[in-house]
């Protein structure tokens, strides 16, 4: 089977971790993280080694990510003791550890398709206990996947483990490791055998006895010698000193940790998924339609089942339109055991009051397993209800769930965030034509009106993964059922209000009393405290009054609560949600044939690449930024002015995998031209093999002959040397590609037009930005389209640009576009060029911005002002473009903006 399609912000994800990686080996952990994302790089407790986090929220793939993050890591980052890679993948239970090892073992499953995608065919996956079995040289000819839980690695004391254990079993495999190599177990906890392994020992006293201060011949010593990968899947659950002992005790040489709630100041982001981004993938549903029930359980448990019947007459539809077979699930979290609504009483009110058919209704605890063998997917299973507590720790899955109803007080229900993530994932991961099955559904029992949305809103943000800003578009209000095709189906979220308590004995603050007299805070009094309601944002004064009112722990919490609200306001208040729509914005386009039928074609880069021979060869053979230089025992590689020392007996990148000692030119260009071929790399997929091998091994024996570079060097840093072959051919590529591109499209060759019929358009719901890339300064745009602007800093020249287009009042709309897919773009020599800001002016013209600060004179620059001016000329008007620079002519930027909206 296929690996499943990497998903856009998946494939960032990688590409965020294949750079950043790349950088490290040059530059250092720290100095490569800090420089990639812009924020301190926390060096405990691996030192220099690489430990860095993707944050993925509920619903969105962890584990082929990391399936796919093993290969990736492997490039760029080689094995250290080993010609093949060999990584540790640890999960946080039994039930995960048996799910991920089942998936990766079978060769017809998708995650299994993507770890040998990324380390070859040849892969083993085994669990601890199958390790010993392995032999040297099952590592040396397989790369090696050990499934484990972090429980078996973390201890107070070794002897606690088997892992720790001596074992005759190693001897193999400690038998002719250097001297130097065994030296760096003398820095690891407890790797020696000690006098007091001898005497604890039930057998074998006189081997050990032989080998008092020597390492232990133990699995843990060995995977450390190995230096493996570290693959922290719920990585949140590793952070205990404890566990990060464990961690240290394998010696890692670079540790990836997956998690959606890393803890705070101690985690590397690298990428952090937001909600956006799942839901422009259709990995997730929103909203979540929330329906609050204070009058009793009862009332919930029925609208959950009068939901369930309406959804299914809508699967019905769906299948009939598309041929997608959905059977809607509800999942009921009963009581405990010990409390009234336990499982046994909601499960009788199902069929006895309720009437639900008994085989519809299944139960699913640690002690009653009665989903154990059913295909929940399969059109003949009947199962429609499932009744639960927190069974989801016992590993269950459930595709076709869309309704949680909790009969326990959201704000007091315990795993519910793991139903919540069943409810909210798409089936197929595909968006439906019935509006209805893109939601998820959500009845809960509270006692108070008005508390279920926050409360909802807090475990999606602590217990998730997701964002404030996130949560404001995640969460809407029921409306009555039945559903229908009458009109729409839920009504427009409120404005967010929040609630504080403060002392009713002492005076109100200024603050609140001023914001209750312009009528944006309500108060109501017990007689021990005040309730003060705040509609919409909390202003700095009133916040700071609301806070200060609080003691203790209080101050941190309600500071917290405001934040969040704040966040949801700004989101609630953006013209997105308010019901606006952006003009669509037409691209650029060409006509191709003759006659009236002419087919209308974007112009792509691609497009003009098919246009265009790539002749390897007629150009010169030299390979810029890839010297080594002979020092001594010492060489120096350099890449691009970085240097790396290596010496001569480094094994920090191996020979080539399945080549012996007698390899020549021939196998290197062989395995240099299958690399740059893979799909995953893409370098030189369009190129046949024999011209591009051809092309490697000319170049190789321009590094041997002209540069004096010994062929095991080249071997030794075949990596680094794919990418200085990737990069060569790139720019052959652009250069050739740049005269085409001026002949056929700024050259007027082709028929160029911009027409509605290949428009862009900017969605309601599709902003997909990182969470780790939104603006998140004090300044509050009205007119920015979506709650938050892209990639945008708080100050600087591009800020005030920003600024003076929000304040401009010819604009209705704008929008800090994405650099990638789903922004909008013009085409270039070299890729797409995604313009800063993408603008809807009042009287219906587009206007699209790129801000340069300094004016420059780039060749690359200055193509993407042609390409947008040429777009704005075939608009006939319609659409404007400007390339905006500090100063020009005297004008500053708001000037530039004026001259350009004439």
């Amino acid at each position: 089977m296929p690996a499943f399609a990497l998903k856009r912000y998946q494939e960032q994800a990688l590409d965020e971790l294949s750079d950043f990686l790349r950088a490290a080996s040059i530059a250092g952990a720290k100095a490569a993280f800090e420089a990639q994302t812009g924020y301190g790089y926390n060096a405990v407790p691996f030192d220099d080694v690489p430990c860095v986090c993707l944050r993925i929220p509920t619903g969105g793939g962890k584990t082929l990510l990391a399936a796919h993050a093993i290969g990736r890591v492997a490039a760029v980052w080689p094995p250290l003791s080993g010609p093949k890679a060999l990584a540790i993948w640890l999960v946080p239970s039994d039930a995960i550890r048996a799910q991920t090892l089942a998936a990766l073992s079978r060769a017809d499953h998708p995650f299994r398709a993507a770890l040998a995608a990324g380390v070859g065919d040849t892969v083993r996956v085994c669990e601890l206990d199958e390790v010993a079995a392995l032999s040297p040289h099952d590592f040396d000819a397989n790369a090696v996947v050990v499934v484990a839980t972090i429980q078996s690695f973390r201890v107070e004391r070794v002897g606690g483990r088997n892992v720790y254990a001596f074992s005759e079993a190693f001897e193999p495999h400690f038998r002719g490791v250097g001297t130097a190599a065994l030296a760096r177990l003398e820095g690891v906890p407890d790797a020696l055998v000690t006098e007091a392994d001898v005497v604890a020992g039930d057998a074998g006293r006189e081997l050990l006895a032989r080998f008092v201060g020597q390492p232990r011949w133990s699995l843990a010593n060995w995977l450390a010698l190995r230096r493996p990968y570290l693959i922290v899947d719920e990585a949140h659950n590793t952070q205990t000193e404890q566990s990060f002992t464990a961690l240290r005790r394998l010696a890692p040489s670079v540790v990836l940790e997956l998690t959606a709630t890393p803890v705070a100041k101690r985690t590397n982001v690298l990428y952090h998924v937001s909600a956006q981004e799942l839901q422009a993938e259709h990995m997730i549903k929103l909203p979540i339609v929330l329906a609050e029930h204070t009058a009793g359980w009862q009332a919930a448990v029925l609208d959950a089942v009068q939901m369930q019947r309406a959804l299914e007459g809508e699967a019905q539809h769906e299948e009939a339109s598309t041929g997608a077979y959905i059977r809607p699930i509800v999942l009921l979290q009963a009581q405990n055991a010990t409390e009234p609504v336990n499982v046994d009483a909601l499960r009788r009110h199902l069929i006895d009051e309720l009437h639900v058919p008994e085989d519809q209704v299944k139960v699913a605890t640690g002690a009653q397993r009665e989903l154990d063998g059913l295909d929940l997917s399969a059109r003949d299973c009947p199962v429609r209800f499932i009744v639960t507590v927190q069974a989801l720790r016992e590993g269950w899955d459930c595709p076709f769930a869309y309704v949680l109803c909790s009969v326990q007080a959201i704000r007091s229900a315990t795993s519910i965030e793991q139903l919540l993530g069943r409810v909210m994932r798409m089936p197929y991961a595909a968006r439906r034509e019935r509006p209805a099955l893109n939601k998820a559904y959500a009845f809960v029992t509270e006692a108070q009106t008005g508390m279920a949305a926050n409360a909802l809103a807090d475990r999606l943000i602590d217990g998730m993964g997701f964002e404030p800003l996130d949560v404001a578009s995640m969460i809407a209000p029921q409306v009555p059922l039945p559903l229908g095709d009458d009109g729409p189906l839920f009504s427009e979220p409120a404005l967010p209000a929040i609630v504080v308590d403060v002392p009713a004995a002492r005076p109100l603050s200024p603050a609140v009393t001023s914001a209750v007299e312009a009528g944006t805070a309500t108060i109501t009094s017990d007689g021990e405290r005040r309730r003060v309601r705040v509609n919409g944002a909390v202003g700095d004064t009133l916040a700071e009054a609301l806070i200060g009112a609080q003691r203790g722990k209080q101050k941190e919490q309600v500071k917290t609560s405001i934040e969040r609200h704040n966040a949801l306001v700004t989101a609630a208040e953006a013209p997105a949600h308010r019901g606006a729509v952006f003009a669509p914005v037409p691209r650029l386009a060409r006509r191709v044939g003759a006659g009236e039928q002419t087919e209308l074609r974007l112009v792509e880069r691609e497009d003009v690449l098919d246009h265009v021979g790539l002749d390897l060869l007629a150009e010169p053979v030299l390979l810029p930024g890839f010297v080594m230089i002979e020092q001594a025992d010492v060489w120096e590689l350099d890449l691009d002015g970085q240097r790396l020392a290596v010496r001569r007996g480094d094994v920090s990148q191996l020979a080539l995998g399945g080549v012996g000692a007698a390899f020549g030119e021939d196998d290197l260009a062989r395995w240099l031209a299958d690399e740059l071929q893979r799909p995953s790399r893409s370098a030189a997929i369009d190129i046949t093999p024999a011209h591009l091998r051809a092309f490697v091994l000319a170049t190789i024996r321009h590094l041997i002959y002209a540069q004096h570079v010994p062929l095991e060097q080249l071997a030794r840093h075949q990596q680094r040397l794919v990418d200085k072959l990737a990069q060569r051919i790139a720019e052959i590529r652009d250069r050739r590609c740049t005269t085409a591109f001026n002949q056929f499209v700024l050259g007027g060759e082709w028929p160029i037009v911009v027409d509605d019929a290949k428009a862009f358009r900017f969605e309601p719901d599709v902003y997909p930005v990182p969470a780790n890339r939104r603006y998140d300064g004090r300044m509050r745009f009205g007119k920015h389209f979506y709650p938050v602007p892209a990639a945008l800093k708080d100050r600087g020249e591009e800020f005030q640009c920003a600024v003076a287009l929000d304040g401009h009042e010819k604009i209705r709309h704008w929008v800090r576009n994405l650099d990638r897919d789903p922004g909008f773009w013009l085409p270039t020599s070299r890729n797409r060029f995604f313009p800063d800001f993408v603008c809807e002016l009042n009287d219906g013209r587009i206007f699209v911005a790129e801000y340069k600060g300094p004016l420059g004179a780039q060749p690359r620059e200055i193509e993407k002002d042609e390409v947008g001016k040429a777009w704005a000329h075939a608009s006939a008007g319609r659409c404007l473009f400007a390339t905006l620079v500090r100063e020009r002519d005297g004008l500053d930027v708001r000037g530039q903006i004026d001259a350009a909206l004439v």
